[in-house]
């Protein structure tokens, strides 16, 4: 969740210049709900989608070296009790130690190769999730930030930001100066027209 990303420091997202009383006599405030604005955007979900597929692929790499390392595990446990079995001769017996020994030696190296694969992806969705939200939070405080403009707004706060002893930062808010519908409407204004242009088209085919 974004609200884990954000500390209390981050409630004040835009500190806009105060300006002297003569310019307009009032200092106004506004707020956002940067969590929903995080969630509703819709590059949120393409990016959270991407990372989502990106994981089933290393998931499925790492299935099969699962599945290699039961391989391997059997077939070891099956040539060292045959080394240990009474009806082989000695020799007999001195090649399936041997055997067993290579199976030994194969099913640590995939489990290895398994264990390093997972870590360095892991590592990397993770910085992969990182940069993206990073990213995508910038376009909307800078999305904000130009409503803040236009509206002489000369402070921007977010009222779903947490403190560090997970208490809401903001206690109350009159939702006259609440700009996150705004905020959403100018993210994901060329999406929805899209949407409702393609589905408005879907229609009349399906009236023809």
């Amino acid at each position: 969740m974004m609200k884990k990303l954000l500390s209390a420091a981050s409630a004040l997202l835009f500190v806009m210049p105060v300006v002297s009383a003569r310019d307009n006599g009032s200092n106004r405030i506004a707020t956002v709900d940067l969590d929903r604005v995080f969630q509703e955007y819709y590059k949120t979900k393409i990016e959270e989608g991407n990372l989502k597929r990106q994981a089933e692929l290393y998931k499925e790499h790492a299935v099969r070296l699962e599945e290699n390392a039961r391989r391997i595990q059997a077939d070891f446990v099956k040539l060292r009790d045959d080394s240990l079995s009474v009806v082989l001769t000695d020799a007999a017996r001195e090649a399936k130690r041997l055997e067993a020994q290579e199976k030994y030696r194969l099913l640590m190296q995939i489990q290895k190769e398994l264990k390093d694969f997972n870590q360095e992806k892991q590592a990397q969705l993770r910085d992969e999730r990182d940069r993206s939200r990073a990213k995508i939070f910038q376009e909307i405080k800078d999305t904000a930030k130009k409503i803040a403009v236009l509206g002489n707004y000369k402070l921007v706060i977010d009222r779903s930001a947490m403190s560090l002893t997970m208490l809401s930062i903001v206690i109350y808010s009159d939702s006259s100066i609440d700009i996150t519908e705004e905020v959403l409407k100018n993210l994901n204004a060329g999406h929805r027209e899209d949407k409702k242009k393609n589905n408005a088209g879907n229609g009349k085919k399906a009236e023809k």
